[in-house]
């Protein structure tokens, strides 16, 4: 449990460190990505509750979403596994952050 907890905070690390670079594929990747929720996410939020605009952002931007992990996943720093993993906690941080919301674990 700890070999895996150590390797998602590495990864996790990683990727947060990634968007810095926005010349990068991951950096335009992401971009769009979060551009693709923040604009989902303003169109839903009129009608919706927060919680449901965000999880409706998140399902919309899904295509953008593979694009930014198929990068990562090709990327020398990262394999498909890492990818897989992290998703989760990935998605919940920008679901998080549409909510204005700040994740405190290590996830």
């Amino acid at each position: 449990m700890r070999r895996v907890l150590l390797a998602s905070l590495t990864t996790l690390a990683v990727l947060a460190a990634l968007p810095a670079l926005a010349e990068s594929p991951e950096g335009v990747r992401h971009a769009a990505w979060q551009v693709c929720l923040d604009e989902a996410f303003a169109e839903q939020i009129r009608t919706t509750s927060r919680s449901f605009a965000a999880t409706k952002a998140v399902s919309t931007c899904r295509d953008r979403e593979e694009a930014y992990l198929g990068v990562l996943a090709g990327s020398p720093l990262l394999d498909g596994d890492d990818v897989t993993r992290i998703r989760p906690a990935l998605v919940a941080r920008a679901r998080d952050r549409l909510m204005g919301e700040r994740r405190f674990s290590a996830l």
